[in-house]
């Protein structure tokens, strides 16, 4: 494949590929090869490359469609790059490379290089020996922050996950992996879909078949998404789950329901998991923490979607706005702190 052939050599800005890698550190998705690259100056980046030949055999529509999503993909990087996104990854270099012993279009190889990080996430904490709670407090609240940036520019990302929550150096958390995102303007080739992101992270709804109309309907799915990422990095397991098992318990064919039937049991079961794990967390942080985290994940996972988001707003953009869990994570690492959790 063309896309595995880019070792040894440079881009037309001066980048060289140094090294290719067999894990995902960095931001990426299906169908890419990755690689470390190196800059005339000695920086170190980390090099995503699109893999054309997935779709060899669909004509050339197929290869249009994905140099598309590339395209896409590269300007909205670029976009929250100049919008100064501080919490979104930042894009260092993009554009293509022409393979040696290929035949064209295969030939053309389409890359991004991105700041290269220590790990993700997942990694770095749920997977980690070594956990320091401070550090994943830290990382929440700025996980917020870049979702709040990419809101206000009219961006869903629906795709929250510890996979795509890089960490760097001075305790640096960034949202990445943004190929999938949609937007207002309607850019995205993946607007007309109804969730963008891996589904074993999807909100509780989703898995009941609710249709989302309006483009703001996919705030609901960040929302709960940031909120099930706070709760698996405290807890260790995903929020769906246990609320799906709890239900399970009461109506053992939950999952065959609408949703709007489902709901009351939803509701009942989210109520049994929040009070399993306040118990849990106050025998960990102490009642102040475990109330704040309680209050988060309330709110932010409520399995009724019209009770989701801040219960001081009523207007569905106002309670759906992450200004209010920027502030919420922000307490919590400040209680954190003051309470010197390790």
């Amino acid at each position: 494949m063309p896309a595995t052939a880019l070792l040894g050599m440079t881009t037309p800005s001066g980048w060289k590929v140094i090294e290719q890698l067999n894990n995902t550190l960095g931001s990426g998705g299906n169908f890419c090869c990755r690689y470390i690259a190196e800059s005339k100056n000695g920086q170190i980046g980390f090099l995503k490359a699109m893999d054309l030949t997935r779709v060899v055999g669909r004509g050339l529509e197929a290869i249009h469609r994905l140099v598309g999503e590339y395209l896409f993909e590269k300007e909205i990087l670029f976009y929250c790059k100049d919008k100064k996104m501080t919490k979104v990854v930042t894009p260092l270099d993009a554009g293509e490379l022409k393979v040696p012993n290929f035949s064209p279009p295969l030939d053309q190889v389409y890359y991004v290089i991105f700041e290269c990080a220590e790990g993700d996430l997942r990694q770095q904490h749920l997977e980690s020996s070594t956990k320091s709670w401070l550090a994943a407090f830290s990382a929440l609240h700025q996980v917020a922050i870049g979702v709040h940036q990419l809101h206000k520019a009219g961006i869903a990302h629906q795709d929250i996950k510890p996979s795509n929550i890089l960490c760097f150096e001075e305790s640096l958390s960034k949202v990445s992996d943004l190929g999938r995102v949609t937007d207002k303007n309607a850019k995205s080739p993946f607007s007309g879909m109804e969730f963008t992101g891996d589904r074993s992270y999807a909100p509780i709804e989703l898995h009941f078949g609710v249709q989302s109309p309006e483009f703001s309907d996919r705030f609901y799915s960040d929302i709960y998404m940031v909120g099930s990422l706070a709760f698996h990095l405290v807890s260790g397991a995903q929020i769906t789950p246990f609320i799906l098992q709890e239900s399970q318990s009461m109506v053992p064919n939950i999952r065959t329901m609408s949703y709007v039937d489902a709901l009351p049991f939803l509701t009942t079961s989210f109520a049994a998991v929040l009070g399993h794990f306040r118990a849990e967390c106050t025998k960990f942080f102490g009642g102040k923490i475990s109330d704040q985290l309680v209050t988060i994940f309330f709110e932010m996972c409520h399995p009724d979607r019209d009770k989701r988001g801040s219960p001081k707003h009523t207007l569905k953009l106002a309670r759906l706005s992450m200004s209010r869990y920027v502030g919420l994570f922000s307490t919590v690492l400040r209680t954190a702190h003051m309470q010197r959790v390790p």
